[in-house]
């Protein structure tokens, strides 16, 4: 019986290393795959920032200050938002200003589940 029972428990105890071992394989998969995703925003990120300084530079708005900042909901939306700092853009006529602001949303990456807003300092 003493054997038995020996044998039983170290079944259960491979038992429950083989199924925290799956826990753990699937959490890691995870991990690479919001990496994964981290890393393909950051490049359209860093492409929009580009282009977005550029179309300020063209505007007269060198050396604007510039931040881009987002919210990730939990079903992957994210919601971007763009504050431009420059002391000129207030002497700006209102048709300037409407035309800067089209040219800075044209600039947003079009991907399902992505918003931009724009804000202007």
């Amino acid at each position: 019986m003493k054997k038995n029972l020996g044998f039983i428990l170290a079944t259960a105890m491979l038992f429950l290393i083989a199924i925290c071992s799956m826990g753990s394989v699937a959490l890691g998969r995870g991990k690479d795959d919001r990496r994964e995703e981290r890393r393909y925003y950051a490049g359209l990120e860093t492409t929009y920032m580009q282009q977005v300084r550029d179309v300020l530079d063209d505007a007269g708005l060198t050396r604007a200050g510039v931040m881009l900042t987002y919210v990730r909901e939990a079903d992957g939306t994210r919601y971007y938002t763009l504050s431009v700092h420059h002391p000129d853009y207030a002497r700006l006529e209102v048709s300037q200003q409407e035309l800067l602001a089209d040219s800075l949303a044209a600039c947003a990456f079009s991907r399902e589940g992505c918003f931009f807003e724009q804000r202007f300092e």
